[in-house]
Formats: structure tokens, sequence, C-alpha cells
């Protein structure tokens, strides 16, 4: 589940020095009504990413416009940690020159290098620290992170320094409580992006292993009876449940039935009589720390505030890196999947 809008907007933007030399871009308009297979709203299969003949160029379709680079990016700036995993998969990681603090942990294997990097700001990207990162393209999950308001820059204005922006699938909608992209949105990214940085045969494999890897879980689960599970986070004092979107595609994917799949939205407010209510047999709690300490607390608190419920009187609690349930753009929502299924569903995992 992705973590709602709770943070303070980036702090008021001054004059903004000038953009150093970089690919550039032209941002086309509103040309084309997208669909990624049906329902992402950000890329599809008729409108991915196509190389300028002879140029060494590439464009490519983002929230309903065409972008178009005369070279592939260098610099790229990113607004979320968990997005870095795609780039570094894709073999062009190190072309990250900075990234807001995100939603969520970096991947344990890239703490530390992201850590290193300049900061654009607790969530929304700063025009002043965007400038003196100096970044070709800036990868968003989330167009509201572009969008002009509450302290963020907006398209055009990014346009006008010529920093190109890619809202990866699932990120366009203006209203992010109505998204119901899945992860079929991760396999568009992943080929698309792929185009943009020039390592299609590379992006192509990614892309194919993590379809096998969702496949080979959709097989071992087949026969399983789906698992009634809630899946749960704090954030800001308040206590949320995933109701629809990425999260919950996760959940079905892995073999689970989401007893609050019949909530609006992708994720809703809950107040804790309405999970003891539902009585869930399984409880995934999404850790947005990733640590060992976070994982002591959140069970802490599940025993704490739902004993007589049926997941925590029989002790099937899984804590889990948020990222892994509902990062936009990012590879590990797969991993999530088979963590979740094997939490689910012991019995089906494959031996180690």
């Amino acid at each position: 589940m992705l973590q709602p809008h709770l943070e303070h907007p980036s702090a008021s933007r001054g004059a903004p020095r000038a953009a150093p030399d970089r690919p550039r871009t032209a941002l086309i308009g509103a040309l084309v009504a997208l669909s990624l297979l049906g329902a992402t709203g950000c890329a599809g299969a008729d409108s991915g990413p196509r190389r300028e003949a002879g140029a060494g160029g590439v464009t490519f379709e983002s929230c309903g416009r065409t972008v178009v680079l005369d070279r592939a990016p260098e610099r790229v700036a990113i607004t979320t940690d968990a997005i870095a995993d795609t780039l570094f998969a894709l073999g062009v990681g190190d072309r990250i020159v900075a990234k807001t603090r995100g939603d969520s942990a970096p991947a344990p294997e890239l703490k530390e290098r992201l850590a290193a990097l300049p900061g654009l700001g607790t969530r929304n990207p700063s025009v002043e620290a965007l400038v003196a990162a100096g970044p070709d393209l800036l990868i968003t999950d989330q167009v509201e992170k572009v969008s002009g308001r509450t302290g963020s820059p907006s398209i055009a204005e990014l346009e006008g320094l010529g920093i190109a922006t890619y809202v990866v699938g699932g990120g366009c909608a203006a209203d992010l409580t109505t998204d119901t992209s899945g992860l079929e949105a991760l396999d568009t990214d992943v080929r698309q992006l792929g185009a943009v940085f020039g390592v299609e045969t590379r992006a192509e494999a990614l892309a194919d292993r993590l379809l096998g890897d969702l496949d080979d879980v959709r097989r071992r689960i087949a026969r399983e009876p789906g698992r009634e599970v809630a899946k749960v986070s704090q954030v800001g004092g308040r206590l949320y449940v995933t109701s629809g979107g990425l999260s919950d595609d996760v959940l079905e994917r892995a073999g689970g039935t989401n007893v609050f799949a019949d909530l609006p939205g992708q994720f809703a407010p809950v107040d804790p009589e309405q999970i003891v209510a539902r009585d869930p047999r399984a409880i995934v709690v999404d850790d947005f720390t990733a640590t060992a300490t976070g994982r002591r607390d959140a069970i802490a608190f599940l025993k704490r505030t739902f004993p007589t419920v049926d997941a925590v009187r029989n002790q099937r609690i899984l804590v889990i890196d948020a990222a892994k349930t509902g990062a936009r753009g990012s590879t590990r929502p797969v991993e999530g999947v088979a963590e979740i299924a094997r939490f689910l569903h012991p019995n089906t995992s494959r031996p180690h």
C-alpha cells in the first residue's frame, strides 16, 4: 500500500539557475488516450517507445504526453528509492544523480549508494534542488508530485528547464485513491525504460524473468484455496487497509482473498473495530522502514490491539517491506507476490 499524502510540501521555490546542457525535450500535447492492458493510464502497448531513425533519439508516452529526447538520458532524478530497483536491474542505476526521500525504504543492497545521493526534498522535488542536480530526466511514481500543486514543480516548468518527465505506470491518476492499476504496469515500464535508455535487450530479459517469476507462483498455488487476508499499515497515527490497486493485485496474485476489497479506492482508513469485525485469518503488515525494529513494533502493535482476531491468535502475521507490496515502477512487488504466497501457502513453497 502506498503511503497516503501526509508529508509536508517542499520548501518554497526561488529563481532557478540556468539549466546545464542535457538531452533536448519536447512535450507534444496530450495526443493519445492511453491504455495499458486496459487500465493503467500511463503507457500502452500501442504507444510504446520508438527510436528516432538516424538520430539516436527516442520518443515515449507518459500520462497522455508525447516526450521526445534527442539522446538517451545520462543524468536521472527519482522521486522514490524504489524506482532505483528497476534502473539498477537495467544496468543504468549509476545514472541516478538525486532523489527525494520517498515513501519506503531502499533495497538493502542499494541503501548506501542511494543514501549518498543529493536530496530533492522529503516527498515532492524542489525546483532549486533539481536545477542543482542537473538531471536530464525525472522519473516519478505519482503525477501529483509534478503537478505544480503543494509545492511541487509542474511538468511544463520542468520542460522549460530542459528536464523531461517520465511517470511510471499507474501513477498518472490525479486522484490516487481511485487508481486500480496492477502489476501489468511494471512490464510496460521495464520495456519502455529499456528503449529510453537504449538497453532494450536487457529490458526484454528482465521483463521476461519477472513474468516468469509471477507465472511460477501462479502455477504453484493454482490448486490452493484463497486465504482470507487483511493488509494493514500505520501512517501518521492512522490505521489503513489495502482495498484496491497495486497492493490488492499483489495479494490476489499471491493467493490471498482481501477481506477489505469492497472498500473504495486502493487504501482506506479504518478503525480497529472494523478489523476485529472482519476477523481475517491472516494479516500482512507494511513496514516502511524495512528493519528488524519495525517488524517487532508492528507485531507488538497487532498483539496489543487485536488479541481476539484469528490471525493474531494463531500468529499468522507477515511483516513485509512496504515496497514489496505497493511501489510503482519497482521490481520489488514481484518479490512481494512470492513472499506473500509462501506465507499464505507454506506447503507450496519450493525447497531451498
